[in-house]
């Protein structure tokens, strides 16, 4: 989250990509409290831009990778504080698969999100049913 997003809607577009009983996160941290979390993959919703074409350009732009079977599963509102700042997205939850059925075998996809380098990985469901690891936004949970 950046600054430019202070004390403004976010229209955000992600994506549940399943393997098993497994999903496609990332792992993040605040900078202030060191906590760590997960997200789904996918970004922000540009001027002009569908949501569905959303996700599916970001899944190009930060993995390189192609989606297929996009399927809106809801919208809803997240707020939120990251980094001592005081969040609101507006949330459009996809699901989809990797065209490439390849990328399922891989253990961890590298990704950038600008100038940030990630490792993408695939965490077992339950994990975050069972509130063992923390993901936002926390309504995920429900469509999993």
């Amino acid at each position: 989250m950046l600054k430019e997003y202070e004390n403004r809607i976010r229209p955000i577009a992600i994506s549940i990509i399943k393997k098993n009983d497994k999903i496609l996160v990332y792992q993040r941290e605040d900078d202030i409290t060191k906590k760590k979390f997960y997200r789904l993959v996918g970004g922000c919703i540009e001027f002009g831009e569908l949501s569905i074409e959303a996700v599916s350009r970001e899944f190009k732009e930060e993995l390189s990778l192609d989606l297929t079977n996009i399927n809106l599963i809801a919208t809803f509102e997240s707020i939120f504080e990251f980094n001592n700042n005081r969040m609101h997205e507006i949330v459009y939850l996809f699901s989809s698969d990797f065209k490439d059925k390849t990328i399922y075998d891989m253990e961890k996809i590298k990704g950038i999100e600008g100038t940030r380098a990630f490792d993408a990985i695939w965490i077992p469901i339950s994990d975050f049913k069972e509130k063992k690891l923390i993901i936002y936004p926390t309504e995920i949970i429900d469509y999993l």
